[in-house]
């Protein structure tokens, strides 16, 4: 869109909402599939080094910053579905 010369506004909530929260889930799943061993650091079972403990730390920021995900809903509801404001 922006190649086009077009400014992408209900386009970028939808990409936001979508890559934080699908950051989140899968950094949730990740741990869920490790188990305890998901935040251990510095013994032979730490594949990953807490690595992803910290991804999943991270990642409740991404749904904060630079606009909640309830503001960014709340920005395709008027701005793309035409849906009044509540």
């Amino acid at each position: 869109m922006q190649g086009e010369g077009l400014v992408p506004n209900k386009e970028a909530s939808m990409s936001k909402v979508f890559g934080s929260e699908t950051v989140q889930r899968t950094t949730a799943a990740c741990l869920e599939i490790m188990g305890m061993y998901g935040g251990l650091r510095d013994t032979k079972w730490t594949p990953m080094e807490a690595d992803m403990q910290e991804h999943w730390l991270r990642a409740f920021s991404h749904t904060i910053a630079a606009g909640t995900s309830e503001v960014q809903r709340n920005i395709i509801a008027s701005r793309g579905l035409g849906l009044p404001r509540g």
